[in-house]
């Protein structure tokens, strides 16, 4: 399978934000811009500028999905956006995004990498387990200790010798 991961800018936003919306609508769920999904309305400003990189996941020519991590300070890193249309899924795209990130934060010598998702998307939680992320509350949750109600879960993954495998 060809893969493209090509660097998005602020021009991808409301196609970044599209291909959101239509992975959340699977489960019930919808983009908000006005919280969860405000990144999407500037992705310089929230990737670039913060030492991380948002990316549109292409297979042949045509984008199937988002992913999006940057810096959170103190060592970790957040993952912040991975979503695939419905057609996409079940082809390990979700996994190689996730090496991908787990590449870049070991690379710019990070020690672990947050995120924060909801139980109701649990193709996405059963992914995470898999590579080996576990669910955290409080400061371990890092820049997810606190929330909301559309995203009720926080994962951590140490970044040590070893790691998920390949």
């Amino acid at each position: 399978m060809d893969v493209t991961f090509r660097r998005a800018t602020r021009r991808d936003g409301e196609f970044a934000l599209e291909v959101v919306d239509r992975a959340l609508r699977d489960y019930g769920m919808n983009a908000l811009l006005r919280s969860s999904d405000r990144d999407l309305c500037d992705l310089e400003q929230h990737y670039d500028a913060r030492g991380g990189c948002f990316e549109l996941i292409e297979v042949g020519g045509g984008v199937v999905g988002v992913l999006g991590w940057r810096a959170a300070g103190e060592g970790v890193f957040e993952l912040k956006k991975l979503y695939l249309l419905s057609s996409a899924r079940g082809r390990g795209l979700g996994r190689r995004a996730v090496l991908r990130v787990i590449e870049a934060a070991r690379a710019a010598g990070a020690r672990a990498i947050v995120l924060e998702t909801s139980r109701r998307l649990t193709d996405a939680t059963r992914l995470y387990t898999r590579l080996g992320f576990v669910p955290v509350q409080g400061c371990a949750a890092a820049s997810f200790a606190t929330l909301s109600e559309e995203c009720d879960l926080a994962y951590r993954l140490e970044l040590g010798d070893g790691g998920p495998a390949r």
